[in-house]
């Protein structure tokens, strides 16, 4: 299962959406991978090491509303597929 994180600020660079993530997320991050970071419209993919559905609804929950860089960042749990959604 995975968690997408968008609304990532420009001025946030890759490494700094790790360490948020990993110290938001804790033992849940398994992998985190972050697209385009220092762009518009970066985003990051986290594969959640949670076994039932819920779970990565509950974490998406927590994350999203959460500032980073100045910009409040959108979360949602991801339960049928590895890839980020398209751009809207």
């Amino acid at each position: 299962m995975n968690l997408i994180v968008r609304n990532i600020a420009q001025s946030c660079s890759e490494q700094e959406v790790r360490d948020f993530l990993k110290h938001e997320l804790g033992h849940y991050a398994k992998n985190i991978e972050v697209v385009d970071a220092g762009k518009p419209g970066a985003y990051a993919t986290v594969e959640l090491d949670a076994e039932v559905p819920y779970v990565g609804e509950v974490i998406a929950r927590q994350i999203h509303g959460k500032q980073l860089g100045g910009q409040t960042l959108e979360a949602s749990a991801d339960l049928f597929t590895d890839e980020p959604p398209a751009p809207q």
